[in-house]
């Protein structure tokens, strides 16, 4: 660490820690003897750089005073003498930032090894914390000041290059952007962001580069770009640089691949290799043709191939499981949103364009045949307002979006179809595999079309039925699959062949085989034998359907059985003529609603993680028995059913399971806050209106939250159980902390303390006592929060479910942080460990956040904690949390405030001002603040108050965006 530092405002470090100097003159005078650092400076030209138009009377005499009172708080590494001219300070080249970065640029230009390079230029532009010399407005400093600057804005187009040369380009784009962004006229900046975009597979993003700065230099200078760009530009149209990133070695950190089937990928390297190139020149891809042609894996293969390309990975929603209602609320829980800009923007729709918004990232929307209209509207506002995302589709036909380049897939070429067949068939058997060059393996995949699917499942009855029985199955004219015959070879591809191979496999069946087929089609995933039993009736077929492949039997404890979709489907089809479909719904409807009562007596058990994860494995029959049951009753069923949901909805940040708790409130007759509740008291309405209210302050909506809470406490007392009014008044214990009312939240923590007790709900007791202890921390009452924490400590050796140690982990960490204990940090990585096993996103989020913020305000080094803000304001933003997010952002901006950043801090305080769904700073926080703020207005002066206006102006999106960038780059150069 360096003792002087002029690279931002005056750094005096001691070896007890930083030196203060209060005097304005005598930081001044430093500054200006660090400016002649080594040299003799006169006195007048002292006097005159420190006063300069308002000299003292005495100029040597008050630089005489200044000095010595300026030689009694320097540390022992500088030296300040008095020489016949005037004053001389010396001192090591290593213990002043100026010299040191002098040093650094120097060693980096003699290094041969890009790597080497890249730690040096870090070192150097790490010594950076602001403008140079802030104290000394002076005219003798501007060449000096601007020397440093260029010397800056090259070391850091260096240190981009070097970070492109060892594979580390999206960290090379955020830099070179941020360059581009302070000057863009730098055409060799401008020059090497090109190369880094097309290493990152942006190529359209180089071309606009160009475009930009071409039209920039026309209109503010009317000149033209070099010949060395525009070169570089016809080499980008061309194709002539290399593409594709590699691995950041550094880190480890790149976004986790797609994961890919294991068996083998037959017949589509031509096929994946146009995609890919398909996807680097349209923003939106749709792979069309017929169903079991391959389209889905087909393009898992090819995100698997470029996600590295992409700086947030590549991202897969699936919609075969879902009707038109599912779509949004399926990307939606893919991007972890909660919802929650509906009272803001208008629709979810919006809200995973804002998340959308910040990203680069491949979306493959998966199976959207029968949601066109829907996807179609998604796509359209993705495009629009997301312009660094791009959009791979599968569909049986065109979406028809603005844009849309439409790739037919065709079915596989006869060797491949060949060798996807026997493959199959040696994964069933090796002994009875055919070689592929047989001519009956030709003539199956000849009547087959191709189709990947049909050969599958042609590969499955090839084993009991061997080859030639196969052949003679399909070449009957008495079964439905006869109409695979050649003659309609010129079908439509959608009408070929898929639906007709499961005709003909469910035509093999008997009566009873039959009858439990069509009625397992009334599931939409895989379930237990004991599900199937208590919704279908007599089980003994299925294991029957197993060995057909009709049914899936997916191992594990206990085993669950499941169908293919195409062959749900069919089922569906068939039950849809059946006057007793709708007794099999409702019994459908009555298991889920048992299966939820289980889930949520299990979840407060040390059987939660299972409960949770068989939750997870029954979402899709959730789903759609949660449908029936909004359509047609009864209405104890769907709160029950909703129970989980909604408590799951909080916890985990899950947009489609809030949008699921809202649709039970529709049908309810409560979702708006402004409905009459006359007539409805049922307790777990009280209740389901509570966890409703959570979601809202999450989402930075307070007064939505409010009024939700109270009218659970309303519809609780009418309803005879009081105890039904906890998670209200849970809700309200939250919202009126957030609002810095902490006596007030007290009592309602308190009063849900008492009711979960009498109802013995150990799930909402520990969540109250995460209230009541870290509220008695942040007032200063200790020996309470210790009270709390004993409590909660005997209700989980009671209970052992995780979310409660994940909770007991994180409280007794946020309370010794409060403390600012370093011991907290275990507490909160075991937090973090606990919540993440089971995907309780919020539990996982808010220890995490103490543990980086916390860790942020010991670290001696700022610098080197600034990155660890940029995962945690994803994972908020994703989450949809503003009330979350912006105390990230705040603490970033103290974080800030410490480097000396002090004009990126106030633009971040302007924003978080200008939030209305920024929650009220309180206590410790608020002081930090107010430092921050002071530390501000002293360096930037006049300048303060428009830089913050110019914060407040950015909007919400705007300022995330910039929040993420400042925690992936170098210091932002301002004007000035």
């Amino acid at each position: 660490m360096v003792a002087l530092g002029v690279l931002g405002p005056l750094l005096l470090e001691g070896a007890a820690g930083p030196v203060r100097i209060g005097s304005a003159r005598q930081r001044r005078l430093l500054a200006a003897l660090t400016a002649h650092l080594g040299r003799s400076v006169d006195v007048l030209r002292l006097a005159d750089l420190v006063w300069a138009d308002d000299l003292p009377a005495d100029p040597a005499g008050a630089v005489q005073t200044n000095v010595a009172r300026l030689r009694r708080v320097l540390p022992a590494a500088l030296r300040l003498s008095t020489t016949p001219e005037g004053y001389r300070l010396d001192a090591d080249r290593a213990d002043v930032d100026v010299t040191a970065f002098a040093d650094h640029l120097a060693a980096a230009a003699v290094l041969d090894d890009p790597a080497a390079r890249c730690v040096r230029l870090e070192a150097a532009l790490a010594l950076w914390r602001g403008s140079p010399y802030p104290e000394l407005d002076h005219p003798e400093l501007v060449p000096e000041v601007a020397r440093l600057a260029a010397l800056r804005a090259g070391a850091a187009e260096q240190h981009a290059t070097a970070l492109l040369a060892v594979g580390r380009v999206a960290e090379a784009v955020a830099e070179l952007e941020a360059l581009v962004a302070a000057e863009p006229l730098r055409e060799e900046v401008v020059g090497v962001l090109m190369q880094a975009l097309v290493a990152a597979g942006r190529q359209g993003d180089a071309l606009a580069t160009f475009a930009r700065l071409r039209a920039r230099l026309a209109d503010q200078l009317g000149l033209d770009p070099s010949a060395q760009l525009r070169e570089l530009e016809r080499r980008v149209l061309r194709q002539e640089l290399p593409v594709g990133p590699a691995p950041d070695t550094r880190t480890g950190a790149r976004p986790p691949r797609l994961r890919v089937p294991l068996s083998s990928f037959v017949g589509r390297a031509v096929d994946v290799a146009r995609v890919v190139e398909a996807v680097q020149r349209c923003r939106v891809v749709s792979l069309c043709g017929p169903g079991g042609v391959g389209k889905t894996r087909l393009a898992r293969h090819v995100a698997a191939t470029i996600a590295d390309r992409y700086g947030d990975g590549a991202l897969l929603v699936e919609f075969g499981e879902g009707g038109a209602a599912d779509v949004v609320p399926l990307l939606a829980a893919a991007l972890r949103l909660t919802d929650g800009r509906a009272e803001r923007s208008g629709s979810v729709v919006d809200g995973i364009v804002e998340v959308l918004a910040v990203r680069h990232q491949l979306v493959v929307l998966d199976n959207c045949e029968h949601v066109c209209d829907e996807v179609a509207a998604l796509v359209e506002a993705i495009t629009a307002d997301a312009p660094r995302v791009d959009l791979l589709l599968t569909s049986r036909e065109p979406v028809r979006v603005d844009g849309e380049q439409v790739l037919p897939v065709a079915p596989l070429e006869p060797d491949a179809a060949a060798r996807l067949l026997v493959d199959r068939m040696r994964a069933g058997d090796p002994t009875v595999a055919p070689d592929p060059d047989d001519e009956l393996v030709a003539e199956v995949c000849r009547r087959l079309d191709g189709l990947p699917l049909a050969l599958e499942l042609a590969a499955a009855r090839a084993l009991p039925l061997g080859l030639p029985g196969l052949l003679g199955a399909l070449e009957s004219s008495e079964e439905p699959f006869g109409v695979l015959r050649g003659g309609h070879r010129t079908a439509s591809p959608r009408h070929r062949s898929l639906r007709d191979v499961v005709a003909w496999s469910h035509g093999l069946l008997d009566e009873e085989q039959r009858a439990l087929f069509d009625r397992l089609s009334v599931f939409a995933g895989p379930v237990e034998l004991a599900a199937v039993a208590a919704v279908c009736g007599d089980a003994g077929a299925l294991p029957d359907l197993v060995d057909r492949s009709l049914v899936v039997r997916h191992p594990g404890e206990p085993a669950r059985f499941g169908m293919l979709e195409t062959l749900r489907a069919f089922g569906r089809s068939r039950l849809a003529g059946d006057p007793a479909a709708a007794r099999l719904r409702a019994r459908h409807a009555t298991w889920a609603a048992r299966l939820a009562d289980e889930v949520t007596a299990d979840r407060r058990s040390p059987g939660e993680i299972a409960a949770i994860r068989r939750f997870d494995a029954h979402l899709a029959d959730l789903r759609r028995a949660h449908a029936w049951l909004c359509a047609h009753g009864p209405h104890d069923e769907l709160l029950r059913l909703t129970i989980p949901i909604a408590e799951l909805s909080y916890l985990r940040g899950r947009a489609d399971l809030v949008l699921l708790l809202e649709e039970t409130l529709r049908t309810a007759g409560v979702l708006d806050p402004g409905q009459e509740l006359r007539g409805r008291s049922h307790p777990l309405l009280a209740r389901l209106l509570g966890q409703h209210a959570h979601t809202w302050w999450q989402r930075g909506n307070l007064d939505v939250a409010e009024r939700q809470a109270r009218r659970a406490l309303a519809i609780a007392a009418g309803s005879g159980d009081a105890t039904a009014a906890r998670d209200g008044h849970e809700a309200l214990a939250n919202v009126l902390g957030f609002r810095g009312d902490l006596d007030a939240a007290r009592c309602h923590a308190l009063r849900a303390h008492e009711l979960a007790v009498a109802a013995d709900d150990t799930d909402t007791l520990a969540m109250v006592l995460v209230d009541l202890a870290t509220q008695s921390a942040y007032a200063g009452r200790h020996d309470d929060a210790a009270r709390y924490e004993a409590a909660f400590v005997a209700l989980v050796d009671r209970t052992g479910s995780a979310t409660g140690r994940a909770s007991l982990a994180y409280t007794r960490g946020e309370c010794l942080a409060e403390r600012g204990d370093p011991d907290a940090a275990r507490h909160l990585q075991e937090a973090v460990a606990v919540a993440e096993e089971v995907e309780l996103w919020f539990v996982a989020g808010i220890a995490r956040h103490t543990l980086v913020t916390s860790t942020a305000r010991l670290a001696e080094d700022p610098a080197a904690v600034v990155s660890t803000f940029g995962p945690l304001i994803d994972h908020w933003h994703g989450f949809g949390s503003w009330t979350q997010l912006w105390m990230v952002v705040r603490a970033l901006a103290e974080t800030l405030s410490r480097l000396g950043r002090h004009h990126e801090a106030t633009l971040l305080l302007g924003a978080l001002a200008a939030s209305p769904r920024a929650s009220q700073v309180y206590g410790s926080d608020s002081r930090r603040i107010d430092d921050v703020e002071d530390a501000a207005r002293a360096a930037l002066g006049d300048a303060f108050e428009s830089c913050r206006a110019e914060g407040a102006a950015l909007g919400d999106v705007e300022a995330v965006a910039l929040a993420r960038r400042l925690t992936r780059s170098a210091p932002l150069r301002f004007p000035g």
